[in-house]
């Protein structure tokens, strides 16, 4: 934004320095006031020294005195005047010639000034040597000549040398000072922008100061409040959550001890079976809700380590679980969090198909990939399977200590990092869960 407030400020000076330009477009004819001193102060003292130069050393002297920027005769004749009135710039240069010489009549002097066509620009083709711009004048001598010249004074109004001054001079200065106080009006805005990236990926950060503008002032109250209800009401039903697994799991542990008194063995072992999956079922069932509260601050981390020790803890429990080599990958995230979701995925994968082959790199984020054996699922599965309790095999799950919420707990500890969890069948074979992560 900073920088197309700058674009649109920059074109808004260039647009008058042109308006400037064209402006003089109507004063092309006026000569540089310097120049058009020195080529007249030149003709007054060459006529001078012809009043003190005997007959037979004018042209000698003429002769001197021209050189390739001036060149003076001497003729009978005036000079042919052009068929149009005097131009402003023409009518100055005869009343200064004519105060540099005031025994020479006003009808004695002529001069004519031709200017190429071109407007302003004609200057810059002159001052490039492209066109000549010419000035001929006469002035009558006492014996009745006309001592005429010939000169080819600087263009006027040189407003390209002028430019490369006053754009500079006149822009940098106000960019400066625009984008300073651009700077300073958005970066609440950015940090605003921060802020709710960061809590986008459950993080809880301090509130935000009430700087800038009156706008950006009462947007960041805003987030402040908002944040402060949001953290109040995950807090309160965090230990609403911590309440209900108190109130669980008394009665399932004195159910539990009254099981054990049970003579018959085959109904002591179904019910205490049955009672500790109530017991997993009420853990994971709280665990999931819990997840939402992402009370785990956020830190560094080497996800290549984190993902190494997942492996390391699958391989003690006997499974083939295997991480592709790389290099290190810090990243900024809830370890414990990530870690779970990750091991709930090689999880899945060793126990639908036989084994797991993390893999990890860096390409426009974070990506998480974990390939199995397995027979892969039914594209129409692909994105049921992470709803919570659903269960492809529930038999085989409940004798595995599982009640169908793995993927969705990966899926929810993913999120909160604001990132996404999706499974896609494999050409050779298998599927492969892809953890993305901004």
């Amino acid at each position: 934004m900073a920088g197309q407030l700058a674009a649109l400020l920059l074109l808004g000076l260039l647009a008058t320095h042109v308006l400037a330009i064209v402006a003089l477009q109507y004063n092309a004819q006026v000569l540089n006031p310097v120049a058009r001193d020195r080529v007249l102060e030149r003709l007054a003292i060459t006529w001078r020294v012809l009043q003190l130069t005997d007959a037979e050393d004018v042209q000698e002297v003429l002769d001197t005195l021209s050189t390739a920027s001036g060149r003076f005769w001497l003729d009978a004749q005036p000079p042919v005047a052009h068929d149009h009135p005097p131009s402003a710039e023409e009518e100055r240069m005869l009343q200064a010639l004519a105060a540099k010489l005031p025994q020479v009549p006003a009808d004695a002097i002529r001069v004519v000034l031709d200017v190429p066509p071109g407007g302003a620009f004609a200057a810059f083709e002159v001052e490039l040597g492209w066109s000549i711009l010419t000035l001929e004048s006469a002035v009558r001598l006492p014996d009745g000549r006309w001592l005429h010249a010939r000169q080819l004074p600087l263009a006027g109004y040189q407003w390209w040398r002028l430019l490369r001054f006053s754009l500079p001079t006149s822009t940098l200065p106000v960019l400066a000072i625009v984008l300073f106080f651009v700077w300073r009006m958005l970066r609440p805005i950015k940090a605003l922008a921060d802020a709710a990236e960061r809590v986008s990926r459950g993080e809880r950060i301090a509130p935000l100061p009430l700087v800038g503008p009156r706008e950006a002032r009462e947007v960041s109250a805003a987030f402040n409040l908002m944040q402060d209800k949001l953290t109040r009401f995950i807090d309160h039903r965090t230990q609403l959550l911590a309440a209900v697994s108190h109130d669980f799991r008394t009665p399932i542990t004195a159910l539990r001890l009254r099981a054990e008194l049970v003579d018959d063995a085959e109904q002591r072992a179904a019910m205490v079976r049955t009672l500790d999956e109530m017991r997993v079922m009420v853990e994971q069932t709280l665990d999931f809700a819990r997840d939402d509260a992402a009370s785990e601050p956020t830190r560094a981390v080497d996800l290549r380590e984190l993902l190494q020790q997942v492996v390391q803890e699958q391989r003690a429990l006997g499974h083939d679980v295997a991480l592709e080599d790389g290099p290190a990958l810090p990243y900024r995230a809830r370890p414990v969090s990530l870690k779970r979701a990750v091991a709930n995925l090689v999880d899945n994968a060793v126990r639908h198909g036989r084994q797991a082959r993390l893999g990890l790199a860096a390409a426009g984020g974070v990506r998480i990939t974990v390939d199995d054996a397995g027979p892969g699922l039914d594209p129409g599965l692909l994105e049921q399977v992470f709803e919570p309790f659903f269960q492809l095999d529930p038999a085989r799950n409940h004798q595995g200590g599982g009640v169908g919420l793995g993927l969705s707990i990966a899926r929810s500890c993913v999120r909160a990092h604001g990132g996404e969890v999706a499974l896609a069948n494999r050409p050779e074979g298998g599927l492969r869960a892809t953890v993305s992560l901004p």
